[in-house]
């Protein structure tokens, strides 16, 4: 387009010289439709600027990392002139990505006529990510004028972690320590008959290994498992590091309270700390789970406030390290992703 008009404007320059220099009626005829004809083509594409709409909405508000996230552009002409010519600048902003900037055309807009079309984007960091239209412009037939249309339309998504099994010993020293703190004694518990569909992991061995027979154990009460999530507020910034670390505590998140709600009877919770002070919230299943990542991702308030002797027992019990180190008090439970 710019080229375009370097060449009207050394077009229309010549024109003016040549009918300063001659007094001839063609040449003035030609100077004058040099003039009327894209003054013309600017009037057609005038109504265009008022009444062409241009939106973009996510297909989806949260995706996992490694996925594509998909935007519907719709664009639609509401004037009672045709459109040559649409041009919208998008741009792609993704945490730890460079944005990038697109161009797009669509040609051809027909009276009352709507066009919609999809576009499909990749998302490698955990995050929020934003496809924004800043600018949209319909072009005249001859592609020397361009009049705005719309600014500033704008879709998120929320990329979420991915979620991963976690290892047996994990959830079996969960379940044990939740169930019985202590040291174990036959009297802490219930016993009844296996029944298709429990957790192995609940079997009472040593009376198997006795009698013969399966027992399960059906504990009393039900246990509580905080998991606390040691992290500072800049390690958000590093954004390999960070997935990794979110990939871990989503997912120990994720299958502890799906197995704690179905068969260790246990609570879950997590805490984390946000400048000086220290949150929780419940976690009760694997969808609240999902939903307390993309809270934190987004930068909403999901949790209560902790109470100083809350704040205490933090150490005594489960904590994720920013190496991706899990610990129970001070052992070591599960090695960093480097080391394993």
């Amino acid at each position: 387009m710019i080229s375009r008009r370097l060449c009207y404007l050394a077009l229309l320059a010549m024109g003016g010289c040549l009918t300063m220099l001659y007094n001839y009626q063609g040449l003035r005829f030609l100077l004058g439709c040099l003039v009327t004809v894209p003054l013309g083509a600017l009037l057609l594409a005038l109504p265009g600027k008022f009444l062409c709409r241009v939106s973009l909405e996510a297909a989806q508000t949260e995706v996992m990392r490694g996925e594509t996230a998909e935007f519907a552009v719709k664009v639609e002409n509401r004037s009672l002139f045709p459109v040559a010519r649409l041009r919208m600048e998008l741009y792609w902003e993704a945490t730890g990505d460079k944005a990038v900037r697109e161009r797009m055309w669509l040609c051809g807009l027909a009276v009352k006529q709507g066009e919609r079309f999809s576009l499909e984007l990749f998302a490698t960091h955990c995050g929020m990510a934003a496809l924004t239209i800043r600018k949209a412009s319909v072009c005249d037939f001859l592609g020397l004028f361009s009049l705005t249309v719309a600014r500033r339309e704008r879709a998120q998504v929320c990329v979420l972690p991915v979620i991963e099994p976690v290892s047996a010993q994990v959830l079996e020293l969960c379940s044990l320590n939740c169930a019985n703190p202590g040291a174990e004694r036959e009297g802490d518990l219930l016993l009844r008959d296996f029944r298709p569909g429990d957790s192995l992991h609940r079997i009472y061995w040593k009376l198997a290994a006795k009698e013969g027979e399966l027992q399960v154990r059906d504990f009393e009460r039900s246990g509580r498992v905080t998991l606390f999530l040691d992290f500072s507020d800049g390690f958000a910034r590093q954004a390999d590091n960070w997935d990794q670390y979110l990939d871990r505590a989503c997912s120990m998140l994720y299958f502890f309270a799906q197995e704690g709600r179905q068969a260790l009877q246990m609570s879950l919770e997590v805490v984390w700390r946000k400048g000086e002070l220290y949150l929780k919230t419940d976690i009760p299943d694997g969808a609240a789970a999902l939903a307390w990542t993309a809270a934190l991702l987004e930068g909403r308030a999901a949790g209560a406030f902790l109470t100083e002797e809350e704040v205490l027992s933090l150490g005594n019990g489960w904590r994720l390290e920013e190496d991706g180190g899990l610990y129970y008090g001070n052992a070591l439970v599960m090695e960093t992703p480097s080391e394993a």
